[in-house]
């Protein structure tokens, strides 16, 4: 039985200049929560299943879900997803980014996946095979709807101009999409819909036999 805090976050430059990967949203959100099943023990296990039983339990597809996986590490997960017939796209960013071998600096355009999940089982079989990728917080979020783009933008990185090509939501309609906590320590769900507008409407969709430890700063009397 999972046992969760919910932490109503405030839409502020601030939250997401925190949250990472210079991600930007274009549009009006409603809500932002922090769903977390806690960070000890293997938390990250903990909060996979989590996240899967959560987005099971919503029954809600399409779902778009993007990663951005290793370099050496592309044709793994081509051949992954060409076994299991999943449809994705698959491009490189226009950012570089460069690491060093003992004798050589090397030089390469980060990949990127976009994968439709059209049922439990893809949903399940995917998040298993990728999520240790958010867990080491490379980017990684599951949408609602096909919604991100990345623009090449200029940012500051320890005092220094950087090229970097950042994640835009474009929030148009109804819109819910996710992002994962650092070091895959619960997940953060952003929305416009109605049905996600208050936390007594999150709570009412919560997969069945979730225990709420805490919402914000109130601990929840577990024997009401």
């Amino acid at each position: 039985m999972a046992e969760i805090w919910i932490q109503e976050e405030k839409i502020t430059e601030k939250f997401f200049d925190d949250l990472g990967h210079y991600t930007k949203v274009e549009g009006e959100l409603n809500s932002i929560y922090f769903i977390g099943e806690g960070t000890e023990g293997d938390y990250v296990d903990s909060n996979k299943s989590y996240l899967l039983d959560f987005l099971m339990a919503q029954n809600q597809y399409p779902l778009y879900l993007t990663f951005i996986p290793y370099d050496d590490q592309v044709e793994e997960f081509i051949t992954f997803l060409q076994e299991n017939k999943m449809d994705y796209r698959f491009f490189h960013l226009e950012e570089t980014r460069t690491y060093y071998t003992l004798f050589k600096k090397h030089q390469y355009h980060p990949p990127c996946f976009v994968v439709e999940v059209i049922d439990s089982l893809s949903l399940k079989l995917l998040v298993e095979e990728t999520f240790w990728l958010p867990a080491q917080n490379e980017f990684y979020a599951i949408s609602y709807s096909d919604n991100i783009a990345f623009r090449l933008e200029s940012v500051k990185e320890w005092g220094r101009k950087k090229e970097r090509s950042i994640p835009v939501f474009k929030v148009e309609g109804d819109t819910t999409f996710i992002m994962i906590f650092h070091d895959g320590a619960g997940f953060y769900l952003f929305s416009n819909e109605e049905k996600y507008s208050t936390v007594e409407e999150l709570c009412s969709r919560l997969p069945k036999g979730t225990v709420i430890t805490q919402i914000n700063d109130t601990l929840v009397d577990k024997s009401e």
